[in-house]
């Protein structure tokens, strides 16, 4: 038997060699089989086994495994959402308050009606938008708008707190001007049934120039911003009837572009810059560069007469540099929307001979002409030079489009022309009413006159007399407000001699608008810029 072994030893060997991992690895699968069975049987199963315990259920190294999650990951716009909501309800609250202040407040009605239906129902229309659901698509142009009109609430609110804080009365008389000025072509409009998408002027002051924001982000506001010190100079205040002129020009549905069609006249005019070409056809074109300033200057002629074209002969007037007045100026490569000052006086004094103001227009004219001597040109840049224009032919093309301006029928304005228009044009009767204002002027009480009227008549009496411009203007302002508690009595003004040099030195100290009114009235009607919103 011993030796049996050793002889079969080897083989042995041999063979635990071999089967042993054979017999292992069937093993091993039992134990997993056995363990997956386990692990997978049900907690009816589990809990029908009498002995069964937490002890005794299996485990592993990682643990009991977690139930499956049903939850949906937050979305894009579920984050956003809340924000907005957040935001819309903070311009509502912030825009509802300003609201009851407002109809509280004499100086602040003006922006009830921006307030009620431009900035609150756009916003309760966002904030209905919001409970809806919305894409977002729909979110970020919410997004786009609400940021909008944070701007316009932070904006109306600086208009409210510079009117609380400014005199009511010196902005009241300005508010009143600029109606007065809109009045007719707004009674005009209502009787026509137009639908005239105007806007209400509403005067803040600040250190800028005279100018408008025609439809202030698509609001019934337009503010009308005129420079501190305003009220008073007399001479500021015949530019309202331009500025508000610029409101009308973008308040008719397609008038611009219909009146560009009429005139057969360009939108845009690039600047030359090669003497070929310079034709007749780049000339004529020039005053489509130049429409919406001489609208404003026609309509503010159209408003208030010789007085306006005074306004305008003293606000550019510059014998010093005489050549300069007749200089065409350019912008960004674009001929610039501004007329050289000569032809806008020139082109306002042949309103004036339209309305059968010969002698004032004559007047006028040749006064401009005595204080600009030698000049009869026109200069045009050209290359970073300048060329000199024969003044007959941009004169000529000047009458043609005043005379289409004034004497065709506006489809817009259901085929009336604009000296047609009941109450509008300064005609006789209106100059015989401004001639009676004056004489009141002169006895120191004009009290109950059309504010229209009376300022029309305080810038004839000073353009005939400047040193009288105080007492005229004192007279006038009350009689636009009035005469309260708050204002004193002026007396009848007295004939003075004409003062020394020194002595209208010593009365322009004593008033220290009078010291910047040179460089305020030099852009006094310039300042307005075709809106880019539109």
């Amino acid at each position: 038997m011993e030796e049996l072994l050793k002889d079969s030893l080897g083989t042995i060997a041999v063979l635990i060699y071999i089967l042993y991992p054979i017999f292992k690895r069937w093993l091993d699968r039992r134990r997993q089989k056995k363990a997956k069975t386990e692990q997978t049987a049900s907690p009816r199963e589990q809990a029908s086994t009498p002995d069964a315990s937490p002890q005794d259920a299996p485990s592993t190294a990682a643990g009991p495994l977690p139930p499956p999650s049903t939850a949906t990951p937050e979305s894009p716009e579920d984050r956003l959402l809340p924000r907005l909501e957040r935001q819309a309800d903070g311009i509502a609250d912030r825009a509802q308050k300003l609201l009851s202040e407002a109809k509280a407040q004499p100086q602040l009605v003006r922006l009830v009606p921006a307030l009620e239906r431009d900035l609150l129902a756009r916003v309760r229309a966002i904030q209905a938008s919001l409970r809806s659901r919305p894409t977002m698509d729909t979110l970020l142009r919410d997004t786009q708008t609400l940021n909008g009109l944070v701007d316009l609430l932070g904006y109306l609110e600086r208009i409210a707190r510079q009117r609380m804080q400014r005199s009511p009365a010196a902005l009241g008389d300005a508010d009143r001007m600029a109606d007065a000025c809109y009045a007719p072509m707004l009674d005009f409009a209502k009787a026509q049934g137009l639908d005239l998408q105007t806007s209400t002027p509403i005067v803040v002051t600040g250190d800028w120039q005279l100018s408008i924001i025609p439809r202030f982000a698509s609001t019934r506001v337009a503010p009308l911003r005129v420079p501190r010190g305003f009220s008073r100079s007399i001479w500021l205040w015949p530019a309202l009837a331009h500025e508000v002129a610029h409101d009308l020009y973008y308040s008719v549905d397609g008038l611009e572009d219909d009146l560009h069609r009429r005139l057969d006249l360009p939108h845009d005019v690039a600047t030359p810059t090669d003497e070929q070409d310079v034709n007749r056809s780049l000339l004529r074109g020039l005053f489509g560069a130049w429409l919406s300033e001489v609208f404003a200057d026609t309509i503010g002629t159209l408003t208030l007469g010789p007085a306006y074209v005074e306004t305008m002969r003293h606000a550019f007037r510059d014998p010093d540099a005489a050549h300069q007045t007749g200089a065409i100026f350019q912008s960004q490569g674009f001929i610039d929307e501004h007329p050289p000052a000569r032809l806008r006086v020139y082109m306002a004094a042949r309103v004036l001979r339209k309305l059968g103001r010969h002698d004032e227009a004559d007047s006028i004219w040749s006064r401009w002409q005595a204080d600009h001597e030698g000049v009869d040109l026109y200069f045009l840049p050209l290359g970073g030079r300048w060329v000199g224009l024969n003044e007959d032919t941009l004169h000529a093309t000047a009458d043609t489009v005043v005379d289409a301006l004034l004497d065709e029928p506006w489809p817009e304005l259901n085929e009336f022309a604009l000296t047609k228009i009941p109450g509008f044009a300064y005609l006789h009767a209106e100059h015989a009413e401004t001639r009676r204002v004056m004489a009141a002027l002169q006895k120191g009480d004009a009290r109950g006159e059309a504010v229209r009227w009376i300022m029309a008549a305080a810038v004839l009496l000073v353009a005939r007399d400047p040193n009288r411009h105080d007492d005229i203007l004192a007279v006038a302002q009350q009689a636009i407000v009035g005469v309260g508690a708050e204002t004193l009595p002026v007396s009848v003004l007295p004939e003075r001699a004409a003062r020394s040099i020194a002595g209208s030195l010593k009365g322009s100290l004593r008033n220290p608008s009078a010291i910047t009114e040179a460089i305020v009235l030099g852009a006094a009607i310039r300042p307005y810029r075709r809106p880019k919103w539109r």
